[in-house]
């Protein structure tokens, strides 16, 4: 029996009446998902499934959506979750080998055919062994991977995670606001497994957010980097206060320095820095005292993803695959009972991905004494400029310690002179690119000002995007 479940479910009956999920003004308490968990768990047997089956979930962030998880895990299931519109959902049904899929649009029905069928308790299906989940990458560099996870592995990541945060409080609410596909439905996962109650907000909008904690005592919640920089100039704007926030995550993409200050700033050392890959759903942590050592006599901590979980073996190697010196960069390499066993049906993606039982996750970054990671860039972003290696992040970072820049992106394109050049997108007010480009060391060829960065699904700057479009060297703006 895999533990993951077995412990999940047994914290669904442990908080009985206690409300466990809250959608627009609908409230469900932890006895009344644990039942609907048993009555989906019968509607998906009824219909065909069985452990090991794979199971695809089209849907947002609604309540049906924790069911269906819960119920397909109880299963022993092999769960997708995808976001609506976001991802071809018939190349992953085709790819995972999904024996049923089930959109929005078939949760009414699943529901009302769960309402007829028994509440009586259900045995846990799953194995350890068993394929839990297949997740999907983005896809920017060729058709999406799927990165399959035991529930073995799931199991280690959570207790990766949860020997790293301290026991919440039983009256924190937890507001799901990034997509419950991605990483925040795992975060919402192990919060119900502490009694915490899980507000589902169906976006990230500064006002529904505020709002939403301002009605409560007190708050936990994930953000984007970039959805934070929203909530902070929403904050600046408004001048509105949220004192209920007692715990803020963020992650999925690096967040400037600079505005982390400022974050600090406005809510005191309460962010928590997560660090993972679909690959690796548990690598590193800036934990609170991290946050709170970098207000104070270690600044260079604002630059940190923190130090690996209890767990993960973390190490930096040169091209060659040799590690690097404590200070130098090198590819972050990570091991560990969480890494996934393999991409599935992709052997060859596998083989340069997995090498010595070490994942190779295509981040670039340096360690310090202390064992603190600080990630650069991608390798695939590393800007070889006049036969000089120069790296996203440190640009990006200095760009954004300007005064009057709230965020920015760099990309390198092919250059007939330089063999690369750099190209700087920023959102910015009353600088100009010259003013820019001479306040960092990098030889910038070229800034444009947006009003905001194209994302990706989870949050990151769109390189691809904006690699479309880079200016001529004739058409510099700024």
């Amino acid at each position: 029996m895999a533990w993951y479940v077995s412990n999940a479910i047994e914290a669904l009956a442990r908080h009985g009446g206690k409300t466990a999920l809250s959608h627009r003004g609908r409230d469900l308490t932890y006895t009344e998902l644990l039942t609907s968990v048993y009555r989906t768990a019968r509607v998906l047997t009824r219909r065909g499934l069985r452990r090991g089956d794979g199971l695809v979930l089209v849907a947002g962030n609604r309540p049906e959506a924790f069911v269906v998880r819960y119920a397909a895990f109880l299963l022993g299931l092999r769960f997708t979750p995808l976001v609506p519109g976001l991802t071809d959902v018939s190349y992953v049904v085709a790819d995972s080998g999904a024996a049923a899929v089930l959109g929005e649009a078939d949760l009414p029905e699943l529901m009302a055919a769960a309402d007829r069928e028994s509440t009586d308790p259900l045995p846990v299906a799953a194995q350890e062994e068993d394929i839990a989940r297949v997740l999907y990458t983005g896809g920017t560099t060729g058709l999406p991977k799927g990165v399959p996870s035991s529930y073995a592995a799931l199991g280690a990541a959570t207790r990766a995670w949860g020997a790293s945060v301290r026991e919440m409080p039983a009256d924190l609410r937890f507001l799901l606001v990034t997509p419950f596909a991605h990483g925040s439905g795992d975060a919402a996962f192990t919060m119900l497994g502490q009694g915490v109650t899980v507000e589902i907000l169906d976006g990230f909008e500064p006002e529904e957010f505020v709002a939403a904690v301002q009605r409560s005592a007190m708050v936990v919640s994930y953000l984007y980097p970039s959805w934070l920089y929203r909530l902070l100039d929403h904050l600046e704007d408004t001048g509105a206060e949220l004192s209920a926030l007692r715990f803020l995550s963020y992650g999925s993409a690096p967040i400037a320095p600079a505005r982390l200050r400022q974050a600090l700033a406005r809510f005191g050392p309460i962010l928590l820095q997560t660090y993972a890959t679909t690959e690796a759903p548990a690598i590193a942590m800036l934990d609170q005292a991290g946050h709170a050592a970098a207000m104070g006599d270690r600044p260079e901590l604002l630059g940190s993803v923190g130090r690996p979980l209890a767990g993960i073996d973390v190490e930096l190697r040169a091209e060659d695959g040799s590690p690097v010196p404590a200070g130098d960069v090198g590819e972050v390499c990570v091991r560990g009972a969480s890494v996934m066993a393999g991409y599935w049906h992709r052997p060859e993606l596998t083989a340069t991905a997995l090498r010595d039982g070490w994942l190779h996750t295509g981040d670039l970054g340096r360690m310090d004494a202390d064992g603190y990671l600080y990630l650069v860039g991608r390798l695939k972003d590393m800007i070889i400029v006049d036969g000089y290696n120069h790296y996203a992040g440190p640009i990006e970072d200095a760009l954004t310690s300007h005064p009057g820049v709230s965020d920015a992106a760099v990309v390198g394109t092919p250059d007939e002179r330089t063999g690369e050049a750099i190209h700087a997108f920023v959102v910015a007010r009353d600088v100009s690119g010259d003013e820019l480009r001479a306040s960092v060391r990098e030889p910038i060829a070229t800034v444009t000002f947006l009003d905001a960065l194209p994302l990706t699904p989870l949050g990151k700057p769109d390189k691809n995007a904006l690699r479309q479009r880079v200016p001529s060297r004739s058409g510099t703006i700024g």
